[in-house]
Order: structure tokens, then sequence, then C-alpha cells
């Protein structure tokens, strides 16, 4: 394979890149056949609450990054703009750009987040340019409101560049953050009426345009995770202002906000959680539709006589074994794929098979502690996310934040261990001690008589 060759698939294979609908690489997994592969159409999923709702609609979706959730986010958003169903004007916030994803979250920049992406796209719709407009806006409003309030925000520490730098500077000034959430804690209740009252004005606007009202999306807030030492932290912030029902956090406008995968053993109302490819069974038995689909996936990414030139005789064969290992991760066929054109030579060895699957091995094994082992364990005996203490729960956090464990929906909800984790030699031995247990009535979370 030549240069050229490999380095254009090399990039088509990118496992960080959120496709748009229209990308000729796009796959709607949900539409690919009679038998779904993650449990239905997951826009229709998603929309149809909003599309029949009269009254503005609050919903949270999670799933694990690289599992397609962006992606089916961006085709959401196309759909609920359609002329001919909803209708409406949608504001994709995305919390990489607008929060600091490596500190816990609160109330304050996720509202202003909303409004300054709402304010922008509205003002866009209006043949406006944001840059200019926005001066005058509703984020000026808000930080000469809050010097008016809290003197100390006008010394020159906290000084910055104008009203609408407020979200970006409040990201990356971790001083000025906490000085806004502790003057913003103190007049909460002015702060969400007054910011309710600006969206309520913003839609008002929208509808004046043609539209029916505002949609909000606020996309990435599941990668909230922090950094080793302090993601329990994060998790919890996002525990807080999303628990219960998320009063703070709902609008006068229809909105959806993504959510950390791990919140979902925390008992919330219920979350759309987007599954994975259903590659099997719960007993194991392979699941062809699955199969079929994850393949699609990897011809859309990498034509099929491209396939055959970098896996050489066999081929078929050799993708199978690489969507296998996978588990059914978009993101992981995806990164396996990139591997490959990674390689030196074209067509790869059998040897260089096994280092590419032999390095996700050697990756799991690095962010799954022994002390995860027993709780993996219950997951792959039981398919379900079983939480018997607060060690369970923590291991619980770590593992699906890290795609240890994956959920798959057919026929029911269920969990499974990605394969390179289910392989762990340590959790082997836990899963050989969980059913000797279970043998001998010594298991605690056997069912009772």
């Amino acid at each position: 394979m030549d240069f050229k060759t490999r380095k254009r698939y090399y990039n088509r294979c990118d496992p960080f890149e959120a496709l748009d609908p229209k990308d000729t690489r796009n796959v709607d997994l949900d539409d690919l056949g009679s038998t779904p592969v993650r449990g239905g159409n997951w826009v229709q999923r998603l929309a149809s609450a909003i599309e029949l709702s009269d009254k503005p609609v609050f919903e949270l979706f999670t799933g694990l990054p690289g599992s397609g959730k962006s992606t089916e986010l961006n085709r959401l958003a196309a759909r609920l703009s359609d002329p001919g169903r909803a209708h409406l004007l949608p504001v994709l916030v995305d919390a990489e750009r607008a929060i600091d994803l490596a500190t816990p979250v609160d109330i304050p920049e996720i509202i202003a987040s909303i409004l300054e992406c709402s304010e922008a796209v509205v003002l866009k719709e209006e043949g406006k340019s944001p840059d200019h407009a926005m001066a005058e806006g509703y984020l000026t409003r808000l930080w000469n409101w809050l010097t008016k309030t809290d003197v100390e925000l006008t010394k020159a520490e906290f000084a910055i560049p104008s009203g609408p730098k407020l979200v970006a500077e409040m990201k990356t000034r971790p001083s000025l953050r906490r000085r806004v959430r502790e003057t913003i804690a103190a007049h909460l209740t002015t702060f969400l009426r007054e910011a309710k009252e600006e969206m309520t004005l913003l839609q008002g606007r929208a509808i004046a345009r043609g539209f029916s009202g505002l949609v909000v999306i606020f996309d990435s807030l599941e990668k909230l995770r922090g950094i080793s030492t302090n993601w329990g932290q994060v998790l919890e912030s996002a525990e807080r202002i999303f628990a219960a029902g998320a009063p703070y956090l709902r609008l006068p406008v229809h909105v959806l906000y993504t959510i950390p995968p791990a919140l979902v053993t925390r008992r919330f109302e219920q979350v759309q959680f987007i599954p994975m490819i259903k590659l099997r069974d719960r007993d194991g038995s392979e699941f062809g539709p699955g199969l079929a689909a994850a393949r699609e996936l990897v011809r859309k990414r990498v034509p099929d006589d491209v396939l055959a030139e970098l896996l050489g005789p066999g081929t078929e064969d050799r993708v199978k074994e690489l969507i296998r290992w996978s588990g059914g991760y978009p993101r992981e066929i995806v990164r396996l794929l990139r591997s490959a054109f990674a390689l030196p030579n074209a067509p790869i060895s059998e040897d260089d098979l096994q280092r590419i699957i032999n390095e996700i091995r050697d990756a799991y094994r690095k962010i799954v502690p022994a002390e995860a082992f027993d709780w993996l364990a219950h997951v792959e005996r039981d398919h379900y996310l079983t939480i018997l203490n607060d060690g369970h729960r923590q291991a619980a956090d770590l593992m699906i934040q890290n795609n240890a464990v994956l959920r798959y929906l057919n026929g029911g909800d269920w969990f499974d261990l990605h394969p390179a984790v289910r392989q762990i030699p340590g959790v082997q031995e836990a899963k050989r001690t969980l059913e000797t247990q279970s043998t001998t009535g010594a298991d605690p979370s056997a069912p009772g008589p």
C-alpha cells in the first residue's frame, strides 16, 4: 500500500471525530434493516417526546464517548429543524468549548453557556453579527449585574475584556469562576428568574423568524471526568446538579442535557442511554445483524478493495475478529482500523494483527484496578450493574467512565464487559470464585430461598 493511500484512510479512521449526518462515512445504525442492533431508533426516541409535547421538554441523555452519541445528536438537531415536523431552531452547546471538564461543574456556567449559544444562534438567524450585537446582550448585562452585586469582581484580578467573554473567561480562570459561583449562589433565585426570562425572549425572537421555538442540545457533558486526583469530586458535582429532576436546569424551552454515563448507577429519573452495537446475545451466541451493522461501519470508512490490501488473505475473517474485539463499541472499531493503517507494511501479518489486539488488552489492564475485579465478575455473571456496597459503586463509576463495561439493548437492557476486560486474569479468577460461592451458597448476592 502506498504512503498516500495509507495516510488518507488513517485520517478517515479518526476515532475522536463526531460525524455530520451528511458525511459519507456516517452510518445510521438504527436504519440498516428490520432487526434493530441498538434496541430501536434513537433519533426517533429522542425526537418524539419533543415533537409531540406542547410544553417544554427536559431530557437527560448519555452514552460512552465514542458510542455515536454526538453523531445522533447532530442527526436529532437536523430532524427537529425540519419545517415539515417540529421546525425548531436548534442550539447546540459544546461543553468542551464552554466548560472546564476537568473540574467540578456548577449551575452558573451551564446556564450562562446556554444563553451565550442561544443568543448567538438567534442573532445569526436575524442576519446580525453575534460578535458585535452581543456587546449589548445578556452576558454583558449579567456581568454588569455581577459587578454591582459583588464589588470584589470590580478588582483588576477579576477583570474581563467584555461581557460576552464571561463564559470563556470562567472556563480558563478558576478564581473568577469561583467568585462568580459564590455571587450567584447568594442570589440564585434572581439569577434563575432573569435567565429564564431571557430564554423566553430569545424563543420569541426565534418564533418571529418563522420557527416554532428553540431546542437546546447540551452535548459533551458526559465527558466530565476530571483527572485522577479529583474524578470523584467532578462526578459528584454532576450528580448534585442533575439529581432530583435538576429543577435549576429546567428552562422555558425544550432542553436535552448529556450527563456522565456513570450517573446511571445513582438511580436517576429516566435517562436515555445509547447502547453499543449488539454483537452477541446474553447467552454468548453470535448476533448476525449486529455483526453486519459493524461491518457496514467499517465499509463506510474503508472500501473493500483497500481493506483487502490492508488485511490480505482472509480479510473478512480478520475484520470480523477486530469487530469482535471492539465489543460493538463504534470508537473501538475505528481505533482498531487506524492502528492497522499505522503499521508500515500491508498486508499486515498475523503477528501485527495480534499486536494490535494485545495493545487493547494492555490498555484495559492499566485502567482496571484490582479492587474492581469483584464487581466486574458480578456484571459478567448477572449482566446487570449490581451495586452491593460503596466499593462496588466506586468500581462502577470508574469502569463505566472508562468503557470497561458496555451497555446493550435488545429485548431488554443488559450490560457486559469489554472483551479485553473479560480476559484479565484477575477478573477471570474473581468470576471463578463467584461461581464457587454461588454453588456452595456462600455468595451474598445469590437469590434467597
